[in-house]
């Protein structure tokens, strides 16, 4: 499984507007490469900004029905993928 995938999933699924351009503007969103297949579904990072905020980064589950929802929530990308390998 690669982003790509997990957006097509997403969109097909029960979150077609998680990965909309509108929606990722908005939130100034990034999704990183690293994906982590799990049981019943996969892992993936993603970071965001909201107002004046620092960016903070996620770790996200989406399942296979396309399903997503956030885990956990870090201040670094170093520490998003430390979980990530580490779940």
């Amino acid at each position: 499984m690669n982003i790509t995938a997990i957006k097509k999933l997403a969109k097909e699924g029960k979150s077609p507007y998680f990965f909309s351009p509108d929606t990722m503007r908005f939130f100034s969103s990034k999704v990183y490469k690293d994906v982590r297949t799990v049981k019943e579904g996969h892992l993936f990072i993603t970071s965001e900004v909201f107002g004046d905020d620092p960016r903070h980064y996620c770790v996200r589950f989406i399942s296979l029905d396309g399903s997503i929802e956030s885990l956990l929530k870090v201040k670094s990308l170093k520490l998003a993928k430390q979980y990530l390998r580490a779940y």
